[in-house]
């Protein structure tokens, strides 16, 4: 396994936790379920802890694969830039979310508000995860991308 696999694999961590979080979070706050809400922030701190290495790695992951045929750096370069937003967004839901945790230990009742702002930066993060996924993706998978009507010019052009 290369650090491009790797990268890779680590993405998808914080892609599927955090908005499952920013989900069970907003069921905890409607429902009033403390439990719900602790394995919310729990899954916003797993995120962040994953995000670290894959963003540690993706310029390595970068290097690996920026001369290889049909790769381009601008591309990449687009990714790299989303990526820095979605990272730094994604230690900020961990690190309330650790926050939270913490104060729910010594205060009774983490309010109602700072859990609904959580929520909102969770729904925020998601966005700008997805994003990031979206440039990520046309790194190596330019059919994803491709229009029906550029497919059908391309078809045309192949006989």
């Amino acid at each position: 396994m290369n650090a491009a696999h790797l990268h890779i694999i680590l993405v998808h961590l914080p892609i599927v936790l955090v908005p499952t979080a920013t989900i069970l979070l907003a069921f905890a706050l409607l429902r009033k379920q403390g439990p719900v809400a602790t394995v919310a922030l729990s899954l916003f701190i797993a995120s962040s802890l994953c995000a670290i290495p894959a963003f540690l790695i993706g310029e390595e992951a970068a290097e690996m694969i920026e001369h290889l045929p049909g790769i381009s750096e601008n591309v990449i370069e687009e990714h790299e830039e989303a990526a820095d937003v979605a990272f730094w967004l994604t230690l900020f839901v961990g690190g309330a979310a650790g926050g939270g945790l913490l104060l729910g230990k010594r205060v009774p009742l983490v309010t109602q508000r700072s859990l609904t702002l959580l929520a909102l930066a969770g729904g925020v993060t998601s966005a700008s995860l997805a994003y990031t996924a979206y440039e990520g993706g046309k790194i190596r998978h330019p059919e994803a991308y491709e229009t029906p009507v550029a497919a059908e010019h391309a078809e045309d052009h192949d006989d």
